[in-house]
């Protein structure tokens, strides 16, 4: 379920994963975002079900879709956030370079 869940949201499998339909061990999906850098997913399918994410350094555990859509949608909208703000900064500059 969280393959699919992955995939639909432009995650990557790694190289292997995609072989192989057996139900033990780790599947790791790989994202990447300009602004944010890479965004792993590590799927256990052993003992704790559920899907890990890694941004940043930073581990994230997930047993239940909407908490994990709710992460992922919020890193979107930091990032959605932070380029619009340079954006306008770069409008900005150029709007005062302007001979008018």
């Amino acid at each position: 379920m969280y393959r699919s869940y992955l995939l639909k949201n432009q995650f990557w499998a790694k190289k292997g994963n995609e072989k192989g339909d057996d139900l033990s061990g780790e599947k790791i999906f790989i994202k990447h975002d300009s602004e944010i850098g890479g965004i792993y997913a590590i799927i256990n399918n052993n003992e704790r079900k559920g899907v890990k994410i890694i941004v940043n350094g930073e581990e994230h555990w997930f047993n239940n879709f909407d908490k994990l859509d709710t992460f992922l949608s919020r890193l979107k909208q930091r990032e959605n956030d932070f380029i619009k703000i340079l954006r306008r900064k770069n409008i900005s500059q150029k709007l005062r370079r302007l001979d008018i």
